[in-house]
Parts: structure tokens; sequence; C-alpha cells
């Protein structure tokens, strides 16, 4: 669960958080866009890759956008409390 201080009243450090929160968010979205530039140029260089290979480029894959899909559901549950709190 996300513990942060962005979700404390508004100021300049909840503004500071909020950014620093959505660049996190942000380069987690770039880690999700690379890992699949990479499997997309893996699959289209044929024979290059095991399968193992091919099944660890997807597992990196699928754990960047599960970080990334984990980051962004518990910044939407923190702003919908902030949200409900104002």
């Amino acid at each position: 669960m996300l513990q942060s201080k962005m979700w404390e009243p508004a100021g300049k450090a909840n503004g500071e958080a909020i950014a620093a929160e959505h660049a996190h968010l942000a380069r987690l979205r770039r880690q999700v866009d690379e890992r699949w530039r990479t499997l997309a140029l893996a699959h289209e260089r044929v024979g290059a890759f095991t399968p193992e290979s091919l099944d660890r480029l997807y597992d990196a894959y699928m754990r960047a956008v599960d970080a990334y899909v984990t980051r962004q559901r518990a910044l939407s549950r923190g702003f919908e409390a902030q949200r409900r709190a104002s």
C-alpha cells in the first residue's frame, strides 16, 4: 500500500510529492515501453532467441506492466481518498 506524504493537506511539499509520484509513474511507463520493444524485436528475429530467452523477456515485460499498474492504482486510490476528504 502506498504510504506517502502526498495525501497530507495541500501545500508546497504536497505539490512536490505529487510531482515526484508522477515522475516515478512516467519512469515505470518508459520501462514498460522498453520491455515491449525488446520483446517485439526478439520475436522479429526468428531463430535468434531460444524459447527460454523469449519467456524471460516476456516475464520482464509482465513485471514492468505489473509495477506500472500497481503504482497507478495506488495513486488513483490516494487521489480518490484525498478528494473525498476535502
